[in-house]
């Protein structure tokens, strides 16, 4: 059933119909589903539908902008408990430099805010020397770098290069983009600690690093 009202959640995004789209959460919540399993049992896969209806071209991006706002102002209804909004990780998000493509990050940051996440998104067309600057400035140790062309994704090697020039090896790098789904391999060649395949995947990623990076804090490495 939450499968179908993913689904259904998506079509409210598309059809800009929040009143639909807070009946589906309501709906689902009174099935059963706690507060705390909304949003990923709910607003993550309907996310990632509106992700995959736009990289199939079912959608363009001016209705994938309008459906963003929709989902932006559900998002408090399927967020968990107060006390979990606010995880305390700052990450720092972008896509590379002569790189115009925003939907794909867009669609993840937005995920990761609503997560708790304090995520500083720097836009498109982001040099690697405006990444370091973001991070010296919040003390972020999580980057995440979307490139949706092929130039664009090996020049993201550059900001690893950067960050390790700079004494910053202790950053995670995060990348997202056609190219890293299509090749692993490419993300290896490009410093990179791993490969965001979508706003779940983005989730899972991010939650393991912070959970490394703590566990090295305690550790003292």
């Amino acid at each position: 059933m939450t499968a179908e009202e993913a689904q259904n959640l998506y079509r409210s995004f598309v059809d800009h119909d929040p009143a639909s789209a807070i009946q589906v959460v309501e709906r689902v919540r009174a099935s059963g589903v706690t507060q705390d399993a909304l949003f990923d049992t709910l607003y993550v896969p309907a996310m990632a539908f509106l992700g995959g209806a736009w990289a199939a071209g079912e959608i363009d991006e001016m209705a994938f902008t309008q459906a963003a706002v929709v989902a932006e102002q559900v998002g408090s209804f399927v967020m968990p408990s107060a006390a979990r909004r606010d995880t305390g990780v700052t990450l720092v998000a972008g896509t590379m430099h002569r790189d115009h493509h925003a939907i794909g990050r867009t669609i993840v940051v937005a995920t990761l805010k609503e997560a708790g996440y304090r995520v500083n998104d720097l836009g498109d067309d982001v040099r690697p020397s405006d990444f370091l600057e973001r991070i010296e400035q919040t003390g972020a140790r999580i980057v995440l770098v979307f490139a949706e062309m092929m130039a664009t994704a090996r020049a993201v090697v550059r900001v690893r290069e950067m960050l390790l020039a700079n004494g910053r090896d202790d950053v995670v790098v995060l990348v997202g983009g056609g190219p890293f789904v299509a090749d692993a391999a490419l993300a290896r060649d490009v410093g990179a600690n791993g490969v965001i395949g979508g706003a779940e995947s983005a989730l899972k990623l991010v939650a393991r690093a912070a959970r490394d990076l703590a566990a090295s804090a305690e550790d003292g490495s």
